[in-house]
């Protein structure tokens, strides 16, 4: 049989040659070694961190805006910059006495908890109704007020603003009561486990109202539980639907274990890796993501196509009359062209992601670049070495029966592949067309591609916290957190005060905030001065009227004396220490001023216009003030993706092309080729683009790695095509018989390779997270392409370049019999003027 032996420079055939000898010559020593890698590789796992959330300033830019603002907050307002807000939703009947007095049962017992009360924040640290009618009603005993007194306190036209932020409706039309508990981010775990305790005291709070916490913690929990045993579970029923289509195909059972075995091995080797990898082994890449939890079922679905066609190959040569032996080296020297190609491809794409400015892609690419070469390494070591030991001691005993052709796996298959391989081979044109209308018409669906990160999307589809965030989002316009402001302006100008006090006043109008703001700043420098130099006659009153005066001679006139300002703000600071938590005062330099507001959580596109609005609001340098919050955070990644989008795929495909076209430029000095393998699948990523728009999936940070994967899966079935149809063209020189026996031989092997990869993927549509369960539909839409792209449009190119062959072949032939006529011609003519001289 033809092999590509004679395409290939005199290395890479030394090495082709060599890797099956390795392997075969020795198939137990083989095995011991993958057995010993195994063990050195998984112990890494050990170091394998938990996983962390994708939207957080960690997976910025180190010179974006918001991770400057961050770093600056963290440094000037340790105690107040990072405050983590725990909401606790209330319903059932909490607007009742009974209701009313549980809730201020459990805020109290919160206060006093050992492990709530040394993490509550310096200011504000509790905000709840019962603080509204407490004060209205000045008393605590809410079990002996009237529900009539209660219903009309709802009813006041003046308390509206502080209650429509804290009781609502949820969506079974039944009252609803919020209250948040603010806590210091410590930066440790004191935070989590005062978080987790006020969550325990709100499970175990009785009465009339059902009690439910949410906070950063429980968040960040249901998170791990969901990708960690989430994935697992699904990766499980993955290698379960592989195995049966893996026993469809070969009809071996042999054949599925050693597959099985290996992609065991392989998720071992990569979930190690990545321990060893990580910031608890060499530091090379961050802890896993959502993006990284999914690279085992990427592993399962990319590279149970090496086995395939490993054992596809070895049997059509055991079929030509080769013993076992000879069949394994030569199957595995004619697979490993294109599995290493189609790896070595893949791989680049992936690690293209490690110029991401989102640190989480880059590790994402790195992960599951190595996962798929050390698949591709595993597969074509374990699968001929345990091939060997189980048929070579078959062939001697004389008991090995003759193999069954992964072509005839699925009855009439062959059949179909070669009617269709004839009739595109021979009315290629309107297939043709066909694809590049359709690539046109989603090419202008995917304009309308939508690109978002929220919470949800990484939380189970379902669960409580969805539930409870659902009735925040119902009851009083969505979770909240505690969102920053950030300005820098001079402290002792007037202006600076006038522009706080405009955006103050902003803040406490319903009317005029920000989309995204849940109530009005809740603490600042000129709130504190205007306490302390204002007298509202009310019991408790910071006013001092010496500070009082001293403001009024500072601000003589148009402007504010600076030097009598900074008199009044050393004099604040020794009144009222908690001011440093909102002024960094620099004498000698500008001044930082912190501004607190809650921000709802529940829309990316409310919380995406914040910082725009803020500085609209804003009267000084809108260079000089910044808003960030987690929400404001995931816009941001967000942003990000969709900034880097074009470059992605630009650099993906074109690191694609590069190494294609440098591999058939070495291999057969046709670097056209690499058009040929790269090309249609261009067309494949603006179809996926536009289906996605069309189906109302997201480019999220999940969603966002289909441009290196659609790569990765695309050019798998374009390089098996070309390499096997140039293989055919050897043998018959006719281009379009040879795409016809391309398709007919290969076409089982594409299909049972699509089918698996299809199986794998589409188990991640069951997925619990809904980013995971969009990504799996994504993933299968775009292996149908892929398989439907590459028969159409790569098979009518071979046949172009097998036609261009012969048509060179004729060419050199023609020019070598005009040389050969010239050369009798001339011996003739000499022969003569010897027998005249």
């Amino acid at each position: 049989s033809a092999t590509p032996r004679k395409d290939c420079p005199r290395p890479m055939s030394g090495i082709l040659d060599t890797l099956p000898r390795l392997v075969t010559a020795r198939p137990v020593l083989t095995i011991a070694a993958l057995l010993v890698i195994t063990v050195g590789l998984a112990w890494g796992a050990t170091l394998r961190l938990p996983p962390t959330e994708g939207a957080d300033t960690a997976f910025l830019p180190a010179d974006h805006p918001i991770v400057l603002a961050q770093a600056e907050i963290d440094e000037l307002f340790a105690d107040t910059g990072d405050v983590r807000v725990a909401s606790l939703v209330f319903r059932g009947d909490p607007l009742s006495p009974g209701g009313l007095a549980q809730i201020s049962g459990l805020l109290d017992a919160i206060a006093s908890d050992p492990a709530v009360s040394g993490a509550l924040a310096p200011t504000d640290a509790i905000i709840s109704p019962t603080q509204v009618f407490a004060a209205v009603l000045r008393t605590q005993d809410f079990g002996s007020v009237p529900q009539a007194q209660i219903d009309a306190l709802l009813q006041a036209p003046e308390l509206q603003p502080a209650l429509s932020v804290l009781t609502g409706i949820d969506v079974d039309g039944g009252p609803v009561a919020v209250a948040h508990v603010r806590l210091t981010d410590t930066g440790d775990e004191r935070v989590d486990a005062a978080e987790w305790r006020i969550d325990e005291l709100a499970d175990a709070s009785s009465g009339p109202a059902r009690a439910s916490s949410i906070s950063p913690a429980v968040l960040e929990d249901e998170y791990k539980r969901a990708t960690e045993e989430g994935m697992q579970q699904l990766a499980g029923i993955a290698l379960l639907l592989v195995a049966a289509l893996l026993l469809l195909f070969t009809r071996s059972i042999a054949d599925v274990l050693l597959t099985l075995a290996g992609l065991t091995i392989s998720i071992l080797w990569v979930v190690g890796a990545e321990g060893w990898l990580g910031p608890d082994g060499l530091g090379l890449i961050g802890p896993p993501s959502s993006l990284t939890s999914i690279v085992p079922i990427i592993m399962i679905s990319l590279t149970v196509d090496y086995a395939i066609q490993t054992i596809s190959h070895y049997r059509e040569q055991r079929l030509e009359g080769e013993n076992v032996q000879t069949a394994i080296r030569q199957g595995v020297r004619n697979v490993s062209v294109p599995l290493t190609l189609a790896a070595v491809t893949t791989i680049v794409s992936l690690l293209a992601n490690r110029f991401s400015p989102i640190g989480v892609l880059g590790d994402f690419g790195v992960v599951a670049g190595l996962g798929v070469g050390l698949s591709l390494i595993v597969m074509l070591t374990l699968i001929p070495a345990g091939r060997i030991l189980i048929d070579r001691r078959r062939e001697r005993r004389g008991t090995l029966k003759p193999p069954r052709p992964i072509s005839t796996a699925l009855p009439g298959v062959p059949k179909a592949a070669e009617s269709l391989g004839s009739w595109v081979t021979r009315r290629p044109m309107p297939y043709i067309v066909g694809v590049l209308l359709a690539t046109a018409a989603l090419g202008y669906a995917a304009t309308g591609l939508a690109f978002e990160f929220s919470i949800r999307d990484v939380l189970p589809r379902g669960g409580g916290i969805v539930a409870d965030l659902d009735t925040l989002d119902a009851a009083v316009g969505g979770s909240s957190e505690l969102g920053s402001i950030l300005i820098e302006a001079e402290a002792t100008e007037i202006r600076t005060l006038l522009n706080l006090d405009d955006l103050a006043a902003a803040f406490a109008d319903e009317s005029r905030r920000p989309d995204a703001a849940a109530g009005p700043i809740s603490g600042s420098y000129e709130q504190s001065l205007l306490d302390w130099t204002q007298d509202s006659g009310e019991p408790g009153d910071k006013y001092d009227a010496d500070l009082a005066a001293l403001f009024s001679a500072a601000s003589v006139g148009v402007q504010l004396d600076p030097a009598t300002m900074q008199q009044i703000i050393d004099r604040l600071l020794e009144l009222e220490p908690d001011l440093s938590h909102f002024l960094a005062n620099d004498p000698n330099g500008v001044d930082t001023i912190l501004l607190q507001v809650p921000l709802f959580t529940d829309s990316p596109a409310r919380s995406g216009a914040v910082q725009e609005q803020v500085e609209a609001l804003w009267q000084g340098d809108d260079s000089k003030v910044t808003a960030t919050s987690s929400a404001i955070d995931a816009i941001a990644v967000t942003d990000q993706i969709t900034e880097g989008q074009t470059g992605a795929i630009s650099t993906t495909v074109a690191v694609a092309l590069g190494v294609l076209s440098i591999f058939f430029w070495i291999t057969v000095r046709q670097p056209a080729l690499g058009i040929v393998a790269v090309g249609p699948i261009v067309l494949v990523l603006i179809c996926v683009l536009g289906t996605m728009a069309l189906l109302g999936i997201p480019y999220s940070l999940i969603t966002s790695i289909i441009t290196a994967l659609s790569i990765g899966i695309g050019v798998d079935y374009t390089i098996h095509i070309i390499h096997r149809y140039r293989e055919e063209f050897t043998r018959l020189r006719n281009p379009e018989a040879a795409a016809v026996r391309t398709l007919a031989t290969t076409g089982s092997a594409l299909l049972g390779s699509a089918l698996t990869t299809a199986v794998g993927f589409g188990v991640l549509i069951a997925s619990p997270i809904k980013a995971s369960a969009d990504f799996g539909l994504t993933a299968t839409i775009t292996i149908v392409y892929s398989l439907v792209v590459s028969v159409l449009m790569v098979l009518p190119a071979m046949v172009i370049w097998g036609a261009y062959q012969n048509m060179r072949i004729r060419a050199s032939l023609a020019r070598f019999w005009e040389e050969l006529d010239d050369t009798i011609e001339a011996v003739h003519r000499r022969h003569e003027q010897g027998e005249s001289s």
